[in-house]
């Protein structure tokens, strides 16, 4: 891992403040610097060792007993997220049929939504390579980067019901943020954070046209 109380003068010169306050609303928590860091070393290494796909597992995380055999069967494309906290997958699967069946109890889907969960997921090479150009110049918390499929290139897969899950019981090092934080910002800013969720939305529904 990364701590974030101990940034280096490099880590912080990659954080563009104005694109995350643009987007995000907010600037990122220096614990959220770290947890970014700290995926990518681990994507980093993954493609120094010469491995063709990564399981990356954070340690605040539940496993299913049958998460090898899930693992197993996954090894053809595509390459999926296997954990998640998005309240809507549920209701996302339920409205598309299963890409493929994975035993009795799971089921591999390609959704059109965020999957906004970094504690469990399966990334190919180019899945790396992608998240790691994509993040040149930091601008938003390690999940919700990921979850920018339109942009960086990582189509959003889902195992579910999901082999990987967060344990509540154990707290999180990023720490809570005050919500009133996001109407602290000038009148400018929070009307470029609009215009960004338009154009997002907008870019969101254009890469579902184009990757039915």
């Amino acid at each position: 891992g990364v701590d974030g109380a101990a940034l280096s003068g490099d880590d912080m010169a990659r954080y563009d403040a104005r694109r995350c306050r643009a987007i995000y609303g907010v600037d990122m928590l220096p614990s959220e610097m770290g947890c970014y860091l700290g995926h990518e070393r681990i994507l980093r290494r993954f493609l120094e060792d010469g491995h063709e796909a990564a399981l990356v597992l954070e340690d605040d995380i539940r496993l299913d007993d049958d998460l090898a055999e899930v693992l197993e069967t996954l090894m053809v494309p595509p390459r999926p997220w296997l954990g998640t906290r998005h309240r809507q997958i549920a209701a996302e699967v339920a409205r598309r049929p299963a890409y493929r069946r994975l035993g009795d109890q799971r089921a591999l889907h390609r959704i059109n939504t965020h999957p906004l969960g970094g504690y469990g997921y399966v990334l190919t090479r180019a899945g790396a390579e992608r998240i790691i150009a994509y993040g040149r110049r930091i601008f938003l918390p390690w999940d919700h980067a990921m979850d920018r499929y339109w942009e960086n290139g990582i189509e959003p897969w889902v195992v579910y019901p999901f082999p990987v899950g967060h344990r509540n019981e154990t707290p999180s090092i990023i720490g809570d943020r005050d919500p009133r934080r996001r109407y602290e910002l000038s009148g400018t800013a929070l009307w470029r954070r609009r215009l960004n969720r338009w154009r997002d939305g907008v870019a969101k529904r254009w890469y579902a046209i184009n990757h039915p």
